[in-house]
C-alpha cells in the first residue's frame, strides 16, 4: 500500500472500518481504488463490503461534480482562485478527453474503470463535461466505470496475496 494511502487510513483511525473506506472512495486521489486496498488490506473486511462502502464513497463525491459543475462553473471562473482550481482541473480533463471521445459513454466508462493514474471518476467527470456527454449517460458510464474498478483492484489484490500466501507459506 503506498505510503500517502496509509497516511489517510492512519489519519482516519478510531472510526469504523467501513467508514474509512468510504471516506478514502470519497477522496478524488484514490477513489474506490484506494478504498479497495485499504478495506481489504488493513481491515480485511468482506468483498461485497468494501466494495458496497467504496462504491457508495465514490459515487457520493463524483454525483455532485457530474450534477452542479457545469451550472456552477460559469459563476466559480468570475472568482480568481476558483477559477484557477477550475482552468486546472478542466486542463487535466482536456487531455484525456480525446481518449475518451473516440469511444463517448463506452469510452467514459472504460477510462474511468482502467486502474491507472490519472484516470478515474473524477477526470471522467470534467471529461464527460468538457465533451457535452448527456449528464445520465455520463452518470451510468462513469458509476458502471466505478463499480469495474472496485472489481478489477478487489481481484488483483486478492490475487496478489493468495499469490504471497503461495510463496510464502501460509
Amino acid at each position: 500500500m503506498s505510503g500517502l494511502l496509509q497516511q489517510a487510513a492512519d489519519a482516519l483511525q478510531g472510526l469504523p472500518p467501513e467508514l474509512v473506506v468510504l471516506i478514502i472512495s470519497a477522496l478524488p486521489v484514490f477513489e474506490i481504488r484506494g478504498g479497495v486496498l485499504v478495506g481489504q488490506l488493513l481491515f480485511h473486511l468482506p468483498t461485497g463490503h468494501v466494495l458496497l462502502w467504496g462504491f457508495l464513497g465514490n459515487i457520493l463525491s463524483v454525483t455532485p461534480v457530474l450534477l452542479l459543475l457545469q451550472p456552477l462553473s460559469r459563476w466559480l471562473y468570475s472568482n480568481r482562485f476558483a477559477g484557477r482550481l477550475l482552468h486546472w482541473l478542466f486542463s487535466r480533463a482536456q487531455r484525456k478527453a480525446d481518449q475518451i471521445n473516440r469511444w463517448g459513454p463506452l469510452g467514459l466508462m472504460l477510462f474511468t474503470a482502467i486502474p491507472l493514474p490519472a484516470s478515474g471518476a473524477w477526470t471522467a467527470a470534467f471529461a464527460s463535461i468538457l465533451l457535452g456527454i448527456r449528464r445520465r449517460r455520463a452518470i451510468a458510464s462513469i458509476y458502471a466505470g466505478i463499480a469495474i474498478a472496485g472489481v478489477a483492484v478487489s481481484l488483483l489484490t486478492h490475487g496478489a496475496s493468495a499469490g504471497a500466501r503461495g510463496i510464502l507459506g501460509p
